[in-house]
């Protein structure tokens, strides 16, 4: 059952696949009849909807508000009929969630813990990536809500929550930095130190912060798992970098956190995003409201 019409259908497709072609291929439908859907909204909305380049076709401006209304429209189609089927099944719902590794540790397993406690029926689904995807999926509609770290405004998202994370030194208890009331990434030249790879904010802003100085950081450890560098750095004594959020199931477990002075390192904030102008079913909505009342507090 559809109440959506299929013009906006094939045309999210074509946007998002960039090709006629592939919008077929995915859609099961002919590449004709998604030819004549295409021509048909650009006739009815008076302009052009796609540049035709040789390699794809690349959404105008009007297609680029176009595909944010149609991306919306078919997630509450969605939701309605999720919802009148499940009217005798209270609370059946699925949220999906996407987050980036900070979160996956202790906080996001323990939202979802105290969630199901409010919703016991309902199905979660957790997709850990980088800071970027996660926001395109709540942009595209591929999640409902993301929990990540941000360095500039998105487009297509609405922010639910917002607060500054800056970056921390995660030290083991007992090292000879964990007393100092603050350090700078200088400092960690003569520390073993583990480090995020590329794709996190953090590598990204303490890259900005060693160009700055002129500093070169030679990590005994990169790698795209904080569960890793934490290991590490408990076996080892080793160095490594974190937020506050991260970390804080670690503080009082054989680690402290110490502030770094680099004010590169201040710029990120920690961020809860939903799609721009979606009214959230139910049980999404509780989820993201309970999430934002645990990190308002």
């Amino acid at each position: 059952m559809h109440l959506v019409s299929d013009s906006l259908r094939y045309f999210v497709e074509v946007a998002r696949t960039g090709s006629i072609a592939e919008a077929s291929e995915s859609l099961h439908i002919a590449a004709s009849a998604i030819s004549r859907h295409i021509a048909r909204l650009e006739q009815e909305t008076g302009t052009r909807l796609f540049d035709r380049h040789p390699r794809g076709m690349v959404p105008t401006e009007a297609g680029r508000l176009l595909a944010d209304h149609a991306r919306r429209t078919l997630l509450e189609e969605s939701d309605l009929l999720e919802r009148i089927r499940d009217l005798h099944e209270s609370g059946r719902a699925l949220v999906t969630v996407a987050c980036t590794e900070g979160f996956v540790e202790d906080f996001v397993p323990a939202e979802i813990a105290r969630f199901r406690e409010h919703f016991p029926a309902a199905r979660v689904h957790l997709t850990v990536t980088d800071p970027a995807a996660a926001t395109e999926a709540v942009a595209t509609g591929t999640a409902d809500v993301a929990l990540t770290f941000s360095l500039a405004p998105a487009f297509g998202v609405h922010v639910a929550f917002s607060s500054a994370e800056p970056i921390v030194a995660l030290v083991p208890d007992g090292h000879p930095l964990g007393d100092r009331d603050s350090i700078s990434l200088a400092d960690l030249r003569e520390h073993p130190l583990a480090l995020m790879d590329g794709g996190s904010t953090l590598r990204e802003l303490v890259d900005i912060g060693c160009a700055a100085e002129g500093l070169h950081l030679g990590p005994v450890l990169t790698s795209n798992s904080s569960a890793a560098l934490n290991a590490l750095a408990r076996r080892t004594g080793a160095v490594t970098l974190t937020g506050l959020l991260s970390a804080r199931h670690l503080v009082g477990d054989g680690f402290r956190t110490v502030p770094l002075s680099n004010p590169e390192l201040r710029r990120r904030t920690l961020q809860v995003q939903t799609m721009a102008r979606r009214t959230l079913p139910p049980a999404v909505d509780a989820f993201v409201r309970q999430v934002v009342a645990s990190l308002g507090t």
